[in-house]
């Protein structure tokens, strides 16, 4: 059994395991503490994790829609955990990869050139609304429940976004869980898992 993951950080969970006070020895590396590992451990499953620390919905949907489409065949369960609405990614010719930019990010950034300045405009010019975010977090989520439908691949949609009035299997209780409170999360997923996927 293979599974597809894809998310933000609360999938990627990069922030677990590096904890810069302990000493080098007792620092555990977070692939091996990762909720989505785990999930796979426990239904004897080969985890392939997409998941990136601050992306978006919109690069969580271009991958399963263009960038991983083709590879959907071998997977016999995709889980995506979806984000924050304000996140978003636009491709950059010049520097030839696609960028992400948020919120968050955007405060943390200058006005260095004319990106800077269209950011700025994009979320302070009222260009970026709430109504808009939640409109394209809605656009996502059909779109990845369609696209599982069309290939018959079961799916398990999950969000970090507690905001968020769609019907997801899960919703995260908060950003970045421990690693205690990941396994609650897990046995909640395996429920959903055993309910909606094994007939």
């Amino acid at each position: 059994m293979q599974i597809y993951f894809d998310g933000c950080s609360n999938t990627r969970c990069g922030y677990m395991g590096n904890d810069a006070k302990k000493p080098p020895r007792q620092r555990r590396d977070h692939l091996y503490l990762r909720w989505s590992k785990k999930f796979c451990d426990k239904l004897g499953a080969e985890e392939y994790n997409f998941a990136g620390s601050g992306m978006s919905n919109h690069r969580i949907l271009r991958h399963i829609a263009q960038a991983q489409y083709d590879g959907l065949k071998y997977f016999d369960l995709i889980v995506i955990q979806m984000t924050f609405p304000h996140r978003f990614e636009w491709y950059d010719s010049r520097k030839n990869n696609w960028r992400k930019i948020s919120i968050e990010k955007f405060n943390k950034q200058k006005d260095k050139d004319e990106f800077g300045r269209f950011w700025r405009s994009y979320y302070q010019g009222g260009m970026y609304s709430d109504e808009y975010g939640r409109v394209h977090e809605e656009i996502c989520f059909n779109s990845i429940k369609s696209i599982c439908k069309a290939n018959n691949l079961p799916l398990i949609l999950l969000t970090c976004n507690t905001q968020s009035k769609l019907q997801f299997d899960y919703v995260m209780k908060k950003s970045h869980p421990t690693e205690e409170e990941q396994e609650t999360m897990i046995e909640d997923l395996l429920e959903i898992y055993h309910q909606k996927c094994i007939k």
